[in-house]
This record gives structure tokens, sequence and C-alpha cells, in this order.
């Protein structure tokens, strides 16, 4: 998000009301959430001006937009493109083009950290290994932060020793999560 997107956002949630502003927290990502919930705090004061102008531009691009898109195909590769990036945004556009459902290994990719942390906590060290290598680095990074040194050791050495995954051991984590 850019700066200005980022203040209006808060602006505009500080304006809704806690219920509602809740609401838009759950469709957001940790990021997300940890910028705008910076930017809210930082927030100390806004003219009735400034909160006018922000309503005014979430009306009138609400307003402005047909709640129909013509060719929804398009659309959502331009959505998940632009929200995402090329490289996320491909993992999951042929899977709701085609009705699929991301599960397994991919559904990872979408969660936090911590709850994948969780998740894996009591799994042996070879298959949190053989999970981790397929996440990004800085979420990896975030999921062993979460072990403890031990384990956060024996899966770091896992990784650094790990060869190349079976297919069908594959399939079988995917069947596991």
């Amino acid at each position: 998000m850019e700066d200005q997107g980022i203040q209006d956002a808060a602006i505009f949630l500080m304006s809704i009301g806690e219920e509602e502003a809740a609401e838009v927290f759950k469709h957001l990502s940790p990021k997300e959430v940890q910028k705008l919930g910076e930017t809210i705090a930082k927030t100390r004061s806004v003219s009735h001006e400034r909160v006018d102008q922000v309503m005014q531009k979430f009306t009138g691009a609400a307003s402005s937009q047909s709640l129909l898109v013509s060719d929804t195909d398009n659309y959502v590769r331009a959505v998940l493109k632009r929200a995402l990036g090329d490289d996320k945004a491909s993992l999951l556009i042929d899977r709701i083009l085609q009705g699929g459902d991301v599960s397994g290994i991919e559904s990872l990719k979408w969660m936090d950290p911590l709850s994948i942390a969780e998740l894996l906590r009591n799994e042996h060290p070879q298959i949190v290994a053989a999970i981790l290598v397929h996440l990004e680095s800085d979420q990896t990074a975030g999921v062993l932060k979460n072990f403890t040194e031990r384990t956060r050791n024996e899966v770091m050495l896992r990784i650094a020793t790990l060869e190349g995954i079976q297919p069908t051991a594959l399939k079988d984590l995917n069947e596991v999560l």
C-alpha cells in the first residue's frame, strides 16, 4: 500500500467504527494489518475536512463500480496479480478458474508464521523441513522463530541436507495437511 492509501484507509477505518473495521481487518494479510494498525496508532487528530474528503473518495469509488464485471476471469487474474504479485497469483488463478481448492502445502502460503508453527509443532523435524522448503524464505524464518532452539536446529539441519522430495511423498504431505 502506498502512504496516502494507507492514511486514507486508516481514516476510513476509524470513521466506520470498531465492529465494521474489525470485519475489514479479517480480510487483510498480517502485513497489511500491521501497517494499518501502526498508521492508526500514529494518527492523533484528523480534520473534519480530511475525513469528509476520504469518505467522499470512498463513496465515489464505490458508487462508480458496477457489481457485475463483464469478464470475470480477466478480472480475477488482474486483481490477484495486483494484490499478490505474479508469482503468488499464478499459484491460485488456475485453481480458482477451474473451481479448485487451495489445500495442502499451498494453503500454508496464505497463513501467518505463528499459525503454521502451531500446526507443525508436533510433527517430526523431517516433515517440518519438507514442508518449509516450499514456503517463501521470510515466512519460513517466521515459522522457525516460533520453535524451540532445539527443534529449530533439527529442522534447519534437515533443510540443509534435504535432497529432492519424491512426488508421492509430496502428495502424502498434502493429504496430511
